[in-house]
């Protein structure tokens, strides 16, 4: 083997090493800037749901439906600015649930679904909630607390979509 097949086998490895290195760390770099992004849109969009649903107190509608085949408690705040908050509470047996969807200039933008089991005569023992960041009519980021549907493997965090689009429609069936 001569000296100049050796240096260029060497000059090889040390490329090869190179892009090796260069793609672990951008893949690191991605993904600490894709965790970062995640937190900066949940931290915006949290900012502008509770700044949004501190003004609902005047512009609430209330109304009572049983739509779903049990009493669900709907409020629907419409601001002034065009965005809307619909709230809907319901209970089956001992579990208390809770929707809350936000709407920024007619499209979703965060979602929220609780489920608290509470035992009559008692506090609440059990929570689980899961909270959506929404562009696009897709989830973008989401958080989960709790034992609950995030748990499953077949769960897709996309049908609160379905869900909202569900609930939109059942509006116009509540006698204004």
């Amino acid at each position: 083997m001569d000296l100049t097949t050796s240096c260029k086998r060497i000059a090889i490895k040390n490329i090869l090493l190179a892009i090796v290195v260069t793609l672990g760390t951008v893949t690191i770099s991605f993904s600490q800037n894709q965790k970062e992004l995640e937190e900066t849109i949940r931290d915006s969009i949290n900012i502008e749901f509770t700044k949004n649903y501190s003004n609902c107190s005047s512009y609430t509608k209330n109304g009572i439906t049983n739509f779903n085949g049990k009493t669900e408690f709907w409020k629907i705040c419409e601001l002034k600015n065009g965005n809307r908050i619909l709230q809907i509470e319901s209970h089956s047996k001992s579990t208390y649930f809770q929707e809350i969807y936000f709407e920024k200039n007619g499209k979703l933008i965060y979602a929220k679904e609780t489920e608290n089991y509470v035992p009559m005569n008692s506090f609440e023992q059990m929570q689980w909630n899961c909270e959506f960041y929404i562009k696009d009519n897709n989830v973008i980021t989401f958080t989960s607390l709790g034992r609950g549907k995030t748990e499953n493997e077949d769960w897709n965090k996309n049908t609160i979509i379905r869900t909202y689009a569900t609930r939109v429609s059942e509006i116009e069936k509540i006698q204004q």
